[in-house]
């Protein structure tokens, strides 16, 4: 998106060459915050609306209010309060099944007014949102500055699709003043920046027709070859397509001296399920695990039921994994995608608990091959809605 406008993408390098100056010139935190903020809106409001940038701003503030309210007073329940609204006000904005419970209520003012938002960047702003109350609340943030708040929330570079950085590494980018290693970020950075575009604009148009619709393939082989070779080629897409971005994105700021947090860690060469999610789009699942499995885990160690840490484990990883399909899209096919997963480190669980292999290399290599198939079936919940689903076991098995 940043990159499909020529008179944009050469706006962005002209700011982020005015912030590099600014930064090494004048070495002040709340000058580069400034700058930035005028950067940043300067870019959003040519992607989304403004009246969207300015929505998510109201909804920044009243959090940055609980936020500080909550450092200081520690109450559970308005973090508790708090969460509850803000995951309710995405669900609403981002899932038709909610809309048809407001019936025409929703298309005659809340989408036209508040609920007008779009889409794009949303559940990343929530995950920056999530964080802020409940390391507020854990007293763990190392800076409650406002400006600083809200470059973080709105930082252009990972504003779509992330990574999804911490607020105290931001700050800490944000506010170092080594001039040599912030250079050499800035060369690191261009070649990060070609890497991605070369990814996301030369291999993946490439690849598009035939690895998102298996059908293009039925003219050149049967159904299964044509299943098989989509199946793949969408896994190498998927891949392709979210890390070229993401190296765009990390190469952007590091450019402006900021280092975000790796998203990818070649997840395909991983020998299991819970290997392939510590390397597979990192800093989601890290904030899974912090946000939803811990607590999950939390909540049910309260219970009966934790004597059996098996069961807990594997409700907990089934719940975190129905909560990701969610977070992907509303669509059954996503939610099975999501519980897919779970499946897969439920059953992981329970096998190494039973039995651990030897770490040969023929278990790794066998390890790797099994991972990448089981992943591979759950591109094909993910990329297909449920009807071409249907439609596809027919061919297959009809």
């Amino acid at each position: 998106m940043l990159f499909q406008s020529g008179q944009l993408f050469f706006c962005i390098l002209l700011f982020i060459t005015v912030f590099v100056v600014c930064k090494w010139v004048f070495r002040k935190g709340w000058l580069n915050n400034v700058v930035l903020l005028l950067g940043n809106a300067l870019v959003l409001t040519n992607i989304v609306r403004p009246q969207s940038v300015l929505i998510l701003l109201i909804v920044a503030v009243v959090c940055y209010g609980a936020g500080v309210l909550l450092q200081r007073k520690k109450w559970r329940w308005l973090l508790a309060l708090t969460l509850v609204l803000l995951v309710a006000l995405f669900a609403i904005r981002s899932y038709p099944l909610v809309w048809k419970w407001f019936g025409e209520f929703w298309t005659t003012n809340m989408k036209k007014h508040f609920f007008s938002v779009e889409k794009l960047g949303l559940s990343y702003i929530l995950f920056r949102l999530v964080h802020w109350l409940v390391e507020c609340r854990r007293g763990t943030l190392r800076t409650h500055d406002f400006l600083t708040y809200i470059n973080y929330l709105f930082f252009f570079p990972t504003f779509m699709a992330g990574p999804i950085d911490t607020l105290n590494n931001f700050h800490y980018w944000m506010h170092t003043t080594r001039v040599r290693f912030n250079a050499r970020m800035l060369l690191a950075g261009v070649g990060r920046i070609f890497l991605g575009a070369v990814k996301a604009l030369l291999v993946v148009p490439l690849m598009l027709p035939y690895a998102t619709d298996y059908q293009t393939l039925l003219p050149h082989m049967g159904p299964w070859g044509a299943v098989l070779c989509a199946a793949l080629l969408y896994s190498l897409y998927i891949y392709i397509d979210f890390s070229g971005y993401c190296d765009m994105a990390i190469g952007m700021a590091c450019m402006m001296g900021i280092r975000t947090p790796e998203n990818f860690n070649n997840p395909y060469l991983s020998a299991n399920i819970a290997e392939f999610w510590k390397r597979w789009h990192i800093t989601f699942s890290t904030f899974l695990k912090i946000y939803v499995f811990k607590p999950v885990i939390g909540l049910l160690n309260r219970f009966p039921i934790r004597k059996c840490r098996m069961m807990v484990s594997v409700i907990a990883y089934m719940l975190t994994f129905f909560v990701c399909g969610l977070w992907h899209g509303c669509t059954l096919n996503f939610v099975l995608w999501g519980l897919w997963h779970g499946l897969g480190l439920s059953l992981y669980k329970i096998a190494i608990g039973i039995h651990s292999p030897k770490p040969t290399r023929l278990n790794r290599v066998l390890g790797i091959a099994a991972t990448f198939l089981f992943v591979t079936v759950g591109w094909i919940l993910f990329n297909y809605p449920m009807d071409e689903l249907c439609n596809m076991i027919k061919l297959l098995f009809g």
